[in-house]
């Protein structure tokens, strides 16, 4: 983990320090006092519950020192008074990478930007001392926990930068400056509070207004929204695609029983990647982490052997074999782009295709198009198809126009009933739906299921 002495946060954060040496240190920055002990700086957060500043003196009491605002009433333990201690964070953060001059890959996009992020990490592994944004922590929260939880001598950092609104991705880039920019895609995902399209792919061209005057952009030609963003920037671009020309060219991906085998083009030098994930769509993934490397001084060798060392459980689609079933979960969020994609991994199984897929979110204007998209796709690719969900209705409307059998639920205790009378041993049964949807639960009862076979 990395330290910082108080005198370090005192002058970054312009703050005010009492009761704590400035030679003294801590280890680890926290906004979860029941996480505190001696070396741990506390930030003492707004909540939308309970602030972080009721908890100070329990922090005090289990060794911690507290980054409180200016204004708290109690002087009595270690703690640093600072204007805003959310504000702080992002100083501190700021002023170390620029202090300890650490290389700082932005990723952002509306699908595929996890995945690129943890592909990316693992081939600057290869070389660097790197750290990434811890899960899904891409936020300005989310970026200076991941950061300061990483190795004290980190030389790179890969920041996923998320966004639920304008002007959240460009103060992500304020607080960590990118000298390369990865856009993964641009699509309805947020449309329900943003409003549209344009919306949405202004909000994602924020990491370009930050990218570093020297920086480089790599960015997603097969992607309309995104190609408009990387005509516009006078950033240097690098393209990933499909299409020939691109930088960094997919020539082939095929869904294999345990991984996907990629061929790629990365500037001019060819190679193929065994990737211990599921999904054609994650050539493009691929194809981006392997253009970081080579732009961060990697030869492609080495970078391909970083993208083959993931981890095979960090993607999204989760594979579980059930006694005779097997499961494909992918219930973390939904889009139609990643629901086509997760079609295609199911059809590319041996078995009877089972789809459940359920409500996608926030997807505004495009809800009923984006819907009738997934369930059209489905033609061909499920044998049956359940959805669930009262979105997910446009699903099952197209799914059956398509030529699937298909049914439709409203929730998932009525999904489960359906389920049990119509899973049978051997089949591939692919659960895909938005967060909020919690098919958590119906994955665990379909590996019971399987396994009391």
């Amino acid at each position: 983990m990395i330290s910082l002495t108080f005198g370090q946060i005192e002058t970054w954060t312009g703050g005010e320090l009492l009761h704590c040496p400035r030679g003294g240190s801590v280890a680890e920055l926290s906004i979860d006092s029941r996480q505190v002990r001696p070396g741990v700086l506390f930030v003492a957060l707004p909540g939308t519950h309970t602030d972080g500043h009721a908890f100070v003196e329990e922090v005090w009491r289990a060794g911690g020192v507290a980054m409180v605002r200016r204004d708290y009433p109690n002087q009595e333990g270690p703690q640093i008074r600072v204007a805003s201690p959310l504000e702080a964070m992002g100083r501190l953060l700021r002023q170390y990478l620029e202090a300890h001059q650490v290389t700082v890959v932005g990723v952002t996009g509306s699908v595929g930007k996890t995945s690129v992020k943890e592909l990316t990490a693992a081939v600057l592994r290869q070389r660097y001392v790197t750290s990434a944004s811890l899960g899904n922590y891409n936020t300005a929260i989310g970026l200076p926990l991941s950061f300061f939880a990483g190795p004290a001598d980190t030389t790179h950092f890969v920041a996923e930068m998320g966004m639920s609104a304008p002007g959240e991705i460009r103060h992500l880039t304020a607080i960590a400056p990118p000298d390369v920019a990865v856009i993964s895609t641009i699509g309805p995902s947020h449309l329900e509070k943003l409003g549209s399209m344009e919306a949405i792919q202004k909000a994602k061209g924020e990491i370009l207004e930050g990218l570093k005057p020297s920086g480089l952009a790599i960015l997603n030609h097969d992607n309309g929204w995104v190609r408009e963003l990387g005509e516009k920037t006078p950033r240097r671009v690098h393209w990933f695609g499909t299409g020939a020309g691109m930088d960094g060219q997919v020539l082939s991906s095929e869904v294999e029983e345990t991984h996907t085998l990629i061929r790629v083009s990365i500037l001019g030098e060819e190679g193929e990647v065994r990737l211990p994930w599921l999904g054609a769509h994650q050539g493009q993934n691929v194809a981006a982490a392997l253009l970081v490397a080579r732009e961060l001084g990697l030869d492609l060798a080495t970078a391909i052997h970083g993208v083959e060392s993931v981890e095979a459980n960090r993607s999204r689609i989760r594979v579980v074999k059930a006694g005779s079933l097997t499961l494909l979960e992918d219930v973390y969020n939904a889009s139609p782009l990643s629901a086509k994609a997760a079609l295609d991994v199911l059809e590319s199984r041996p078995g009877r295709h089972v789809a459940v897929i359920g409500d996608m979110l926030e997807l505004g204007a495009a809800e009923v198009p984006g819907h009738r998209e997934v369930g059209a796709y489905a033609g061909g690719r499920a044998d049956l198809l359940l959805a669930v969900g009262a979105r997910a209705r446009d699903t099952f409307l197209a799914a059956q126009e398509a030529g699937v059998e298909a049914l439709w639920v409203l929730s998932r205790q009525e999904a489960l009933a359906v389920l049990e009378e119509r899973i049978l041993p051997g089949d591939v049964v692919l659960m895909k739906a938005s967060r909020g949807m919690q098919f958590e639960e119906l994955a665990r009862w379909l590996e019971d299921w399987g396994r009391s076979q």
